[in-house]
């Protein structure tokens, strides 16, 4: 399974909304307890500026790179490459892109370069093949608006 995942999604917020959550407030929804190389207690930081890296910063204040930022159009797109627990080297590329609808925001997540993991390329890809879904699970809970009372 070498072909890249797609994933997609709409959530109830405008797309520079539906983005800022995405980035900025990645630390408030991604599922820690399972998805971390620093444990559940850590910060996630998503950058701002083009090659800065996505870090996870443990208790302890050790940081962990999880990728680079190669391309952002806020509100709009963001491509990014992704090795969070591996070595740079073995970089896969996450693009997403933000698209307002009348129902809100779809969400179009493309996650692939799979085939430099070499002959771990099916293990890697199939699992973040439904890692992805319980990752973008997370991302819609937090997107939903709570009623007013």
């Amino acid at each position: 399974m070498n072909d890249p995942i797609k994933k997609s999604l709409t959530v109830p917020l405008s797309a520079p909304e539906a983005f800022e959550l995405f980035t900025r407030d990645m630390d408030t929804w991604w599922p820690k307890s399972s998805h971390s190389v620093k444990g559940p207690k850590s910060k996630l930081t998503f950058p701002k500026h083009k090659g800065e890296p996505i870090t996870e910063t443990g208790e302890d204040g050790e940081m962990a790179i999880w990728g680079k930022l190669i391309a952002y159009d806020h509100g709009r797109y963001l491509a990014f490459s992704w090795y969070p627990g591996r070595n740079e080297s073995e970089a896969t590329v996450v693009e997403v892109t933000f698209t307002q609808t009348e129902a809100g925001t779809r969400c179009d997540l493309t996650h692939g370069g799979f085939e430099i993991l070499g002959p771990t390329a099916d293990a890697v890809s199939t699992s973040y093949l439904h890692g992805w879904d319980l990752v973008l699970g997370c991302y819609a809970s937090a997107a939903k608006v709570p009623e007013m009372a």
